[in-house]
């Protein structure tokens, strides 16, 4: 079965209890060794179902599967870093929790108003469901001012981390400038956490290659072994995106861009498109792009995961991440799938 046909059963089978919108979740934690952190739930309102676990910031590896049964479930994880999972709900809501080694972790809340969920057993935890707590009926500006506090009280954390990412970075509207002066902050309390560094060699490459700017030289080859080329994103509008295959949300923007692509009229598609792959694995990348319907789009895959020349080339350092192209230029970047494919 498919990452994507797991994902149809989990929301089939869960569909009657989000239609009513009542999911009250209790999750409560188990004891953790040194070298991980492990979590025992027990959901209210539900029998089975799978959730979908990744880690934007590398704290994990791969997509996990928490599999609920009988209102109960039990995951733990071997890692070595501080970092950040994100749950993916059976309705595709999303919510981040924030691990280190030895963490025992609880959550309690409602996943019909995962604002309110309570996670408690790490500082980050404490202090991230504090903000979201205040910060439940702002508007988006609202919360951007908030979450720039918050940045400023503390940087150490790993939420302060998320929260650059999601309000300054990869949000619809990228604030750049500021970005760069929270992450200052970050680096210089965060101890040298590999999930920092990585923030700032991609806000690093970013500055490369901005508004405006015209696509920087380039070749390679495919995972067909055709040869790619910059001159092919010169006319037009074009897509050139970043995934993987371990992480959710990438491989739903791979997805939903290889459907425009296939079914849109052709006033709706995009001129060109072309995907990077960070899989160090080729066969993998190729599985994916099986699963995923997407073997039509021009994919490159050269093992080097983040070390890879192309990456540093265009500045694609977040997973997902984008560029959109007019004539060669770039128009957008680390924008929704919405905003990629919108004309």
């Amino acid at each position: 079965m498919t990452m994507d046909e797991r994902f149809i059963k989990a929301r089939i089978v869960t569909a009657a209890m989000f239609a009513v919108a009542i999911l009250a979740l209790s999750f409560t934690a188990c004891t953790s060794n040194s070298n991980g952190f492990s979590i025992e739930g027990r959901l209210l309102s539900m029998n089975q179902a799978d959730f979908y676990v990744y880690s934007p910031d590398g704290a994990i590896q791969g997509i996990d599967t928490i599999h609920v049964q009988g209102g109960r479930f039990v995951y733990e994880k071997a890692m070595t870093q501080k970092g950040t999972v994100v749950i993916v709900f059976p309705n595709f809501t999303t919510l981040p929790v924030f691990v280190e080694p030895g963490a025992s972790i609880d959550i309690d809340g409602n996943a019909a108003h995962l604002s309110a969920t309570e996670i408690t057993g790490t500082d980050d935890n404490e202090l991230f469901t504090q903000w979201r707590k205040d910060t439940e009926k702002m508007s988006p500006p609202e919360m951007k001012r908030q979450a720039e506090h918050f940045i400023h009280d503390h940087p150490e954390s790993t939420a302060a981390q998320w929260l650059l990412l999601e309000h300054f970075i990869t949000c619809t509207k990228p604030d750049y400038k500021k970005a760069r002066i929270l992450l200052k902050e970050i680096m210089q309390k965060s101890n040298g956490s590999v999930s920092a560094m990585r923030l700032m060699t991609a806000m690093n490459s970013i500055g490369e290659l901005g508004m405006g700017d015209r696509l920087p030289a380039f070749t390679a080859k495919d995972v067909n072994g055709h040869q790619v080329s910059s001159a092919s994103f010169m006319q037009g509008t074009s897509i050139i995106m970043l995934w993987s295959s371990w992480n959710y949300e990438s491989q739903n923007m791979l997805r939903q861009v290889a459907s425009n692509q296939s079914h849109a009229a052709d006033s709706a598609k995009v001129g060109n498109v072309l995907t990077i792959c960070l899989d160090a694995d080729t066969v993998q990348c190729m599985r994916s792009l099986r699963n995923n319907n997407a073997t039509e789009l021009t994919t490159i895959c050269d093992g080097k995961m983040w070390e890879s020349p192309l990456l540093r080339t265009l500045g694609l350092n977040n997973i997902p991440d984008n560029l959109k192209l007019k004539d060669g230029k770039v128009v957008s970047r680390s924008v929704p799938t919405n905003a990629l494919l919108k004309h």
